[in-house]
């Protein structure tokens, strides 16, 4: 319980810092959603509008065919390049017969000098050699560079066909096209001002929804912290005044009843383990001990009950009314009488929307709003849009129709109805373009063949590398050891350094420009090809497609274009719908889930209720326990105490006794004669001895002397009769008596009533 309540205030903060925060990050994801995504669709949509024409146009062209046009002009524009091309493949064609002519010269040589005298050798290492690299077909590489095609032809065409300006046949289609993409620029850009400003104005209107939100948040976060900091300091302020008072009652209330527990508990342990008192040297722990434990366990417990009692009272007073009044509403405050009655005391539209309801009653102007709505949506894990019911001031729902507030969709409306052009007159081709192209299809550009090339072409330019021969060679030379051999041993290094040389100056070059002109024949075939057909065919197909699309163009170009502007509004305006459908849905089921408050509110139960209220319960019924078990206590310990403070009886027999003392040394033993016994004590527990009145003065045989029955005064007791009823004190004399006297000896027994007394 002191712990709980040390922690209280501390826990009562954590849990207001964590709504602050938890607030404060709702408001920043607020004005993301609602500020910066907006900017973000803003960008987008401005976007969109610049690339609208392009957008309109590439559709018209795909469905009326007129990217036949595109293509027809970009093809007339390569002619040069294409020229260019055919040049660079027949110097590429020229340099290879060159250098396979040059080849073929050495690689004769080569071969000649070789047999001769590989033949004259006789080491098996040359006959090897002679085998494998099969020295006989050195020369033959099964190129024939001169199968190449001549492309001179096509270059004086293209020439031809260049200087009569063949290009000048597309652009005019081209130029049709650029005219509309151009009327459709300016249209959109005549009405892109008036749409931006539509939507600059609905990115104002989120911008102040916004706020409006973020300040209902900042004012329940001011409220929260304002009394979190008020009513904790106060708090604070008691506890540290009044606190150690209440928790030294509490210690000492512990202590009584711990002292009084460890007084039983040693009262019954010397009560059952210790023994009974005789007087007779009596230990510590004996039931004598235990009936004083118990007597000091009783006083204490009629000292202190009452004020137990009390304090008791107070803390169940307390525990009880603060449990029923906070612990159970809080924990079920939907359905509780004690909460319902604090809800209708406090409605928290006059707390949180003042100006909504204006010196009226919050029942006439907006739906009560009490305290258990919160904690009951918090719990349900709603957003906090709805558990503050922030719609009461901000109705998110309202930016739906912020499209038409701002009249967004007016003027995409007017954009579309702004698009007119006239299409009747629109002249893609004409005859005499056509029949120019038409005969670009018969130029001698049909008589490329770029499988020619790479059929003719591979990157084996020998049959067997000559860099590995030349090796060979030299391991061969090295292994002739025959001075007559001294002449074939330097004509093999000498070939082989030919054949290296052949091999950087001649081979690599080759292969390095049959790979160059291949790579230049495949791009001129793909330039040449449409649709995979070939260029004698391709000419034709353009030619046909680029009358269908003037055609449509001409018929329902108008129209299409509307339709595709149409088009592009509605998915314009979809994009702003989407997004403040995305904006409302998030406002109203994602942002600001109130798990986190739920939490908090648990944990606020937890350390008012399990941490405090609980223990405090606890407490006092303990101490009611207690107080109610001291009753029989009492009663129990004083008949225990009672019973514990017997002793036992004397230990000694239940006989006669008889003392014999020898006052004189000098003299016989005299024993003291026995005495009519007296009549026993009536109480079972205690015994009497029976004393002789007169003493009987016997011989050294036990025989008593004539004259026995007359009272010596020799032998009479000289001790002085005090006492009433009983036997008198003993008294040690000072020192020992002389012989003419009579020495009492001890114990001194009474001899009881005589005839002289």
């Amino acid at each position: 319980m002191q712990f709980g309540i040390d922690d209280g205030t501390d826990a009562v903060r954590a849990g207001s810092k964590d709504t602050q925060k938890f607030l404060a990050t709702t408001s920043e994801q607020l004005e993301y959603v609602l500020v910066n995504n907006y900017k973000q669709l803003s960008d987008h949509l401005e976007d969109i509008l610049r690339t609208t024409s392009d957008y309109i146009i590439t559709n018209l062209e795909q469905q009326s065919k007129a990217i036949s046009v595109s293509r027809l002009t970009e093809f007339l524009e390569k002619l040069p390049s294409l020229k260019n091309k055919l040049q660079q493949m027949k110097t590429i064609t020229n340099d290879l017969r060159v250098y396979a002519s040059q080849l073929s010269d050495g690689l004769r040589g080569v071969k000649r000098d070789l047999l001769v005298m590989l033949n004259k050798c006789s080491d098996q290492s040359c006959k090897d050699v002679l085998n494998r690299y099969e020295i006989g077909k050195l020369d033959a590489n099964g190129i024939h560079y001169d199968q190449l095609p001549d492309v001179s032809i096509i270059i004086d065409n293209l020439d031809q066909l260049i200087n009569d300006n063949i290009a000048s046949a597309g652009e005019k289609g081209s130029n049709a096209l650029k005219q509309m993409r151009s009327h459709l620029n300016n249209t959109i850009a005549s009405y892109t001002p008036q749409i931006i400003e539509s939507i600059n104005k609905a990115g104002e209107g989120l911008q102040k929804v916004s706020n409006d939100i973020k300040t209902e948040l900042d004012k329940v976060s001011k409220v929260i912290d304002t009394n979190t900091n008020k009513y904790t300091n106060i708090a604070d302020n008691y506890l540290v005044e009044y606190g150690p008072y209440r928790f030294y009652v509490g210690i000492g209330v512990c202590s009584i009843l711990l002292l009084v527990l460890v007084c039983l508990v040693a009262a019954l342990l010397c009560g059952i383990c210790g023994k009974r008192p005789d007087g007779y040297g009596d230990d510590c722990c004996n039931k004598g001990s235990g009936s004083r434990f118990l007597m000091f366990a009783v006083a204490i417990i009629f000292l202190t009950i009452s004020g137990i009692t009390i304090i008791a009272l107070v803390h169940f007073l307390i525990g009880i009314v603060t449990y029923r009044g906070v612990c159970v509403p809080l924990r079920n405050p939907q359905d509780d009488a004690v909460f319902a009655e604090f809800d209708n005391l406090i409605d928290l539209n006059e707390v949180l929307y003042p100006s909504k309801i204006k010196g009226q009653t919050a029942s006439g102007s907006l739906p009560p709003f009490h305290i258990s709505h919160v904690i009951v949506a918090c719990q349900k894990n709603q957003t906090i849009y709805e558990v503050l019911h922030i719609n009461n001031m901000v109705d998110i729902n309202a930016i739906k129709e912020y499209p038409a507030d701002y009249k967004i969709n007016k003027t995409l409306d007017d954009l579309v109805n702004g698009i007119d052009f006239n299409d009747s007159n629109v002249d893609i081709l004409s005859p005499a373009d056509k029949q120019r192209i038409l005969e670009l299809g018969q130029s001698a550009l049909k008589d490329f063949d770029s499988d020619q090339f790479v059929h003719n072409l591979n990157d084996n330019i020998t049959k067997h590398s000559l860099t590995d021969i030349a090796q060979q060679l030299r391991e061969t030379a090295k292994k002739i050891t025959s001075s007559d051999m001294k002449d074939v041993q330097i004509s093999l290094r000498n070939q082989a350094l030919h054949l290296e040389t052949y091999e950087q100056n001649l081979v690599i070059p080759m292969k390095t420009q049959s790979a160059e002109l291949i790579k230049l024949a495949k791009e001129l075939d793909s330039t040449l090809t449409y649709k995979e057909q070939k260029f004698q065919q391709s000419i034709p197909l353009l030619v046909t497609e680029i009358e269908q699309a003037q055609t449509f163009i001409r018929k329902d170009g108008r129209n299409f274009v509307k339709s595709s502007a149409e088009t592009f509004t509605n998915h314009f305006a979809g994009e702003i719908d989407r997004y403040l459908n995305m904006v409302v849905n998030a406002v109203e089921n994602k942002i600001g889930i109130c798990h986190p408050m739920a939490n908090v509110y648990e944990a606020g139960i937890v350390a008012a209720c399990n941490n405090i209220i609980d223990p405090l319960n606890g407490f006092w019924a303990g101490v009611f326990w207690c107080v109610i078990l001291f009753l029989p206590t009492l009663i129990v310990a004083v008949k225990l105490s009672s019973l514990y403070q017997k002793s036992d009886p004397y230990p000694g027999p239940l006989v006669e006794s008889e003392y014999l003392y020898d006052a004189y040394s000098e003299r016989d033993h005299i024993p003291l004669s026995n005495g009519p016994k007296n009549k026993r004590r009536k109480n079972k527990d205690r015994r009497r001895r029976d004393y002789y009145e007169d003493p009987i003065v016997s011989t050294s045989h036990g025989i008593p002397p004539a004259g026995a029955g007359v009272r010596d005064t020799r032998y009479s007791d000289m001790a002085p009769k005090h006492w009433d009823g009983g036997p008198p004190r003993y008294q040690n004399p000072p020192m020992a008596p002389p012989a003419s006297e009579y020495e009492r000896p001890p114990p001194y027994y009474y001899p009881g009533a005589s005839d002289q007394d």
